[in-house]
């Protein structure tokens, strides 16, 4: 009875994989570095005013309503918007976009008005009156050189996609780092194929 594992079966072999392809995985990391730096030209506005802005909150006091001429239509009631909603419906229309319009009050209590950064196809993102009858609000930080950029600190769709960008730029850019720092590294791989091989040949299959 033979007990030594090295003569009841054989050897493992191994061999040397280099994985290469160094261009590409700094190609992806620079793609990242973009990615990420696109962002930023979206941060960098909403940094600043969360930062130098001043706060308020805004009342909704009209939607604008822009086509694919640049044209604006006014609604100072949320009964003429949806009639403006459903013309676009029927005509399935695609370019026009709804802006709401806020008043506030800057730190010094002057007046100013300014256009909602964010517009939206089919219908507005906020209508005119809440439930109770009364103005809608939101909250807003706006520029106090020029109050009339604005953006909503507290509205989703201001984080969502700078965030995204950010986050697979970030991704994309640490993978394509550590892939092309590693691409000429050699890599001890099991030669399975051999190894089955040589496995056969010791241990035949029955007919």
């Amino acid at each position: 009875m033979n007990n030594n594992p090295e003569q009841s079966s054989p050897a493992q072999r191994h061999e040397i994989y280099v994985p290469g392809h160094r261009p590409a995985k700094l190609a992806m990391m620079i793609v990242g570095i973009v990615m990420a730096l696109l962002s930023l030209d979206k941060f960098g506005p909403i940094t600043r005013l969360a930062f130098t802005g001043g706060r308020a909150t805004g009342e909704a006091v009209r939607t604008v309503r822009t086509d694919a001429a640049g044209q604006e239509t006014v609604y100072t009631s949320d009964a003429d918007v949806l009639n403006a909603v459903k013309d676009v419906e029927e005509a399935r229309d695609r370019e026009s976009v709804f802006w709401v319009e806020y008043k506030f009050a800057t730190e010094d209590g002057k007046p100013a008005e300014a256009r909602s950064p964010i517009g939206q196809q089919v219908k507005p993102l906020y209508p005119l009156r809440d439930k109770d009858g009364l103005p809608s609000t939101i909250s807003i930080w706006y520029n106090r050189t020029d109050p009339s950029h604005i953006v909503f600190p507290y509205q989703f769709g201001t984080w969502f996609m700078p965030g995204m960008l950010f986050t697979f730029g970030a991704l994309c850019a640490l993978m394509g780092l550590f892939l092309w720092r590693h691409a000429s590294d050699p890599i001890e791989m099991p030669d399975l194929s051999r190894s089955h091989a040589e496995l056969d040949k010791h241990h035949p299959h029955p007919h």
